[in-house]
């Protein structure tokens, strides 16, 4: 949307300064100390996890007004604090709405701390100030601007950790780099999705996805520039890779969507050699392009490369710089002043958010509901007199309590029509009825905030009696009205969803660590995980294979599913030849792969281990100080 992200820069100048003075320990009663000395609320667990972080209540005036305490048994890691309103993730132009608060605020601190001393906040991406016994730190999140406050040791093993990645992805090359891209592109890249990489001269490589395959094209001899033509010797290189010689058209070859990851890693290997066997120098010579047959285009920042010049990616990203305003939309209709005479009807209304108000309410607006109220249904939905093709509300149930009410603000798109996905000037016509409904409520009610209205996200106008606010949904713009204490509950789930986040990252690092140690072993070399007695996998290299193999002991105490689930993943069966569940890796191998090692040696042993138990990780026979990761419950109890 076309308005600014709400940031509180000033509630977050003031926690910085609280936190600057504070007398961080970093242990678990810091966690309540801290709040209380800031005014936040009593700390308390996240929903249900009650063997995890805690998080506050910041009375901030933002959207999620909270502070997650991330910890383990080692003390309090950070405290991650939201301090602004949250735009649609997956929307265009949200990224950029975020950056621009970021920068607001990375204005305000450097004019009073001066410049960053990092460019690193923690666990996350982002610019922080050290002080004394704290590091204060500014980062984007998946859908908000965050604070950090970061231990100054966890700041340094986030660092250290960064360096090290670095190091290794400099030491893979430009090319190395991009193998692993690229697998992990076309391991994803949807049925009927195209993927051109192109370098000068006409030479290109080209992925088209199937239901059931991949295929391959690489640019016929004939078809391309003759400074670039294949001689035989090339020819013969690149029947080695596995392409097969043209017929009509161009060098091709195939690969099963269910080959695995390793076949996908494979591919990418051997693409990124024929790219170099045709000519290709360096990386910086490709370009690509991406889109879904008839449908959507996709992103191809994933593969760090550059889109085509003249790419269908730029194209369609002109017409969503210049749509919501300049596309006059004229053929969704949309009811504004019906939409805002409900909304102020809705505000003035006395709800009591359960399934009484759905005769009261469709009285006060005119509304007849299409079937019985008193049936316990989970949607009912009613007529209204809006002025488009199907003028419809609905009423949204949890048992007796109604969640939501919807109404539809525009006429439809009628997506099905369109087998392959809605084309861009459809796509287009909703952005633009979208936009003037915006337009429209924000001149009745004011500046919106962005919020989350139920299970949308969008522009919103709270209140005591309710929360309003405007959704583009796949065929209409709707009016949604929700509960107040939506919000706190929503809240809830949001922070669950955060210490998912902060949990899958910690675990994310074990693995890169894992693989690091896996990366450098060298000839005959070993490395173990030691989840106690006798639970134990380990690895072992020769010269062209890395053996990932599982104890005897921990296998048999292992669930049959669990070994249904590593069969699944590539495991190998005990049998008369190999005694022991094993998993070969062939050399070399992309990073990609190694981390996956990694995490088929730790999950079957983590099936095994209590809450409580950490792994071991030992290099030669000698222990390792690999961080394990963390369920983020501090020390002790977090709430002390």
């Amino acid at each position: 949307m076309g308005f600014e992200v709400r940031i509180d820069t000033a509630g977050a100048v003031e926690i910085v300064r609280a936190a600057a003075r504070f007398g961080w320990r970093w242990g678990s009663g810091n966690v309540s100390e801290f709040s209380r000395l800031v005014g936040w609320s009593s700390p308390q667990p996240v929903g249900t996890l009650r063997d995890g972080p805690v998080f506050s209540r910041t009375g901030l005036n933002v959207w999620w007004d909270s502070a997650m305490f991330w910890g383990s048994e080692r003390g309090l890691d950070h405290v991650r604090v939201t301090i602004s309103d949250c735009p649609p993730p997956a929307d265009f132009g949200s990224r950029e709405l975020l950056e621009a608060a970021l920068a607001q605020a990375t204005a305000a601190f450097t004019e009073r701390w001066g410049e960053p001393e990092s460019a690193d906040a923690g666990p996350a991406e982002g610019v922080a100030w050290r002080f004394a016994n704290v590091f204060a730190g500014l980062t984007i999140g998946v859908d908000t601007v965050d604070l950090l406050l970061v231990d100054p040791t966890a700041q340094r093993y986030w660092m250290d950790r960064r360096h090290e990645i670095a190091r290794r992805r400099s030491a893979a090359g430009g090319w190395g780099r991009f193998a692993e891209h690229l697998a992990g592109f076309l391991e994803t890249l949807p049925v009927d999705g195209r993927l051109v990489l192109t370098v000068p001269g006409g030479r290109f490589v080209q992925f088209e996805a199937g239901p059931e395959q991949l295929a391959g094209e690489l640019a016929r001899s004939e078809f391309i520039d003759p400074t670039w033509r294949y001689t035989p010797e090339i020819e013969q290189r690149l029947i080695d890779q596995g392409w097969t010689p043209p017929r009509e058209a161009n060098w091709t070859r195939t690969l099963s969507r269910r080959a695995g990851p390793l076949a996908m890693s494979d591919l990418a290997q051997r693409t990124v050699d024929a790219l170099r066997t045709v000519g290709a120098g360096t990386i910086t010579e490709l370009v690509a392009d991406a889109w879904v047959e008839g449908g959507p285009d996709l992103e191809v920042t994933p593969l760090g490369v550059p889109p085509h010049p003249t790419s269908r990616t730029q194209r369609a990203e002109f017409l969503r710089n210049h749509a919501t305003y300049q596309f006059d939309a004229g053929p969704l209709r949309v009811d504004v002043p019906a939409g805002i005479e409900i909304a102020r009807a809705a505000r003035s209304f006395d709800w009591t958010w359960t399934r009484a108000d759905l005769a009261g309410f469709a009285a006060a607006a005119g509304w007849k509901p299409v079937h019985d109220t008193d049936t316990g249904e989970r949607t009912v939905w009613a007529d209204t007199d809006l002025r488009v093709d199907d003028p419809r509300v609905r009423f949204c149930f949890d048992g007796d309590r109604l969640e939501a009410v919807c109404v539809t603000l525009s006429d439809s798109i009628e997506s099905f029509l369109y087998d392959e996905g809605l084309p861009a000037e459809v796509r287009e016509q909703r952005t633009a009825a979208h936009a003037r409904a915006v337009d429209g409520f924000r001149a009745e009610f004011g500046m919106p905030r962005h919020g989350v209205l139920w299970q949308a996200h969008g522009p919103v106008w709270p209140d005591a009696r309710l929360t309003l606010g405007v959704v583009a949904e796949a065929d209409t713009v709707e009016l949604y009205l929700v509960p107040p204490g939506d919000r706190d509950r929503r809240l809830i789930i949001e922070q669950q969803r955060a210490a998912h986040r902060a949990r899958d990252r910690e675990w994310a690092q074990f693995f890169e660590d894992l693989a690091g140690l896996i990366a450098d072993l060298g000839e005959a070399g070993q490395l173990t995980l030691d989840a106690g007695e006798p639970h134990r996998a380990r690895v072992d290299r020769d010269k062209e294979l890395l053996r990932l193999e599982l104890a005897g002991a921990a296998a048999r105490a292992l669930e049959p599913r669990v070994l249904e689930l590593m069969l699944r993943d590539g495991w190998q069966h005990p049998d008369h030849r190999y005694p022991l569940w094993h998993f070969d890796l062939q050399l070399p191998a992309l990073p990609r792969d190694l981390r996956r090692m990694a995490r088929l040696a730790v999950w079957p042993l983590r099936t095994l281990m209590p809450p409580e138990a950490r792994l071991g990780v030992l290099l030669n026979g000698l222990d390792q100080p690999v961080r394990t990761p963390s369920t983020g419950s501090i020390g002790g109890s977090g709430t002390a």
